[in-house]
């Protein structure tokens, strides 16, 4: 039995509820851990208490199957990256985004970022042009796929701004390849929250200045893209209005109210929940957007 409570419920259950469905569909993707239905169940029990609703646990293998099944309608609620959620959306315009969640008290949103040496003549996009640039693989969201289409909708198609795209293994080798001159910018993602002087508290630049690394203070930001939620709850949108008000409202107040089953979705970001709607994952929408097919296509 669960012995917290939200104090919102009794109001939110006097709301209109004809229309409401018999129980609530929750997918969660575990991939290979067998121990993924106990390890979420807390987080299923409070979801039941939320909404006022049996909750149906459904696990999934991959991001890709929780698409497919609530771009189907099979299931009502998933878990799914920024990524994901722009593809799911890609396919129709039936999912809609609640919270995401943050890995510390600092808003919870990231990224990507464009940096070069400092004091090299590379202080903007313009005094970069003609030169190296350092990037990830063609799947790479923050290190290939959102920085080229959000750059480009900022009027840099990066295949004509860049003398060559190289690709590097990771952001990490994209700032050692600007110190030795390989490059001469890189892209990486960042946190911007915090102190500049480490790094921000996460993101490339952190894993750089944590790993004691020569060069650090040589490294400067050219460009960021807009912000972009670390993850993103989303629901069915044809849910009622009232459902999915009560489940914004029961999320947010989770990490106080249920600990446990915070982090047993949220394990890695346990910062808390914030609202989003569908226009805080912008920069990602645009990476399925045809408009930036071109830029994003690989030889």
């Amino acid at each position: 039995m669960i012995l917290f409570t939200f104090g919102w419920v009794n109001a939110a259950q006097a709301e209109a509820s004809g229309d409401m469905p018999d129980r609530l569909r929750l997918g969660v993707v575990v991939a290979a851990d067998d121990t993924a239905r106990d390890r979420v169940e807390p987080f299923r029990l409070a979801m039941e208490e939320i909404v006022d609703l049996p909750v149906d646990l459904f696990l999934l293998d991959t991001l890709g199957d929780a698409i497919e099944r609530i771009v189907d309608g099979k299931i009502d609620y998933v878990r799914l990256s920024p990524s994901a959620y722009a593809a799911a959306h890609r396919i129709c315009d039936c999912v809609e985004p609640l919270v995401t969640a943050g890995p510390d008290d600092f808003p919870a949103r990231f990224y990507a970022i464009l940096v070069s040496k400092r004091g090299a003549g590379n202080t903007s996009l313009e005094d970069l042009k003609g030169t190296r640039l350092a990037v990830g693989n063609k799947h790479a969201v923050a290190a290939y796929r959102v920085p080229l289409a959000n750059l480009a909708a900022d009027g840099v198609n990066a295949r004509a701004h860049f003398q060559t795209l190289v690709e590097v293994q990771n952001p990490l080798e994209g700032l050692r390849a600007i110190l030795d001159g390989r490059v001469q910018a890189s892209l990486a993602w960042s946190s911007l929250a915090g102190e500049a002087k480490n790094g921000f508290t996460a993101g490339t630049l952190n894993d750089y200045y944590v790993s004691g690394a020569k060069g650090f203070s040589d490294l400067e930001i050219v460009w960021r893209s807009p912000p972009i939620p670390y993850s993103a709850h989303v629901v069915a949108k044809n849910l009622p209005d009232a459902l999915k008000r009560r489940l914004r409202a029961g999320l947010m107040d989770l990490r106080r109210e249920a600990p446990d089953a915070y982090l047993a979705i949220e394990p890695d970001l346990p910062g808390g929940f914030e609202p989003v709607v569908h226009a805080d994952y912008r920069p990602v929408l645009r990476t399925y957007e045809d408009d930036f097919a071109k830029v994003l296509a690989r030889d």
